[in-house]
């Protein structure tokens, strides 16, 4: 396997996981993400383009906050997939943000 394929694979940390203060509330953030992830897909299967694009801004804002800039910025391009209706981009981009959410350590 080459490096740049075992790199992009590489467990996602938030920027603050070193900061005790924080630790609580990024292990419920990540305590959440198979259900964020269930909801994604299911948003998807059933066509719910627009809520899907609602949660994938409601991710782009918590990423941020939560310090992950990976999941924030999967989440704006997948709510600009969504807004222009764009199925193929909104699969792609769907695809890269479970793959990262699933990636994500404490």
């Amino acid at each position: 396997m080459s490096q740049s394929i075992s790199a992009v694979k590489a467990p996602i940390r938030s920027q603050f996981a070193d900061d005790a203060d924080f630790r609580e509330i990024l292990e419920a953030f990540v305590e959440a993400i198979p259900e964020r992830c269930r909801l994604l897909a299911e948003l998807h299967r059933s066509g719910s383009v627009e809520e899907l694009g609602r949660q994938a801004h409601q991710l782009k804002g918590a990423g941020g906050g939560y310090g992950f800039s990976e999941i924030s910025a999967a989440g704006a391009e997948l709510q600009q997939a969504c807004r222009a209706q764009d199925t193929v981009q909104v699969a792609r981009c769907l695809s890269e943000l479970l793959d990262l959410l699933g990636r994500i350590v404490v």
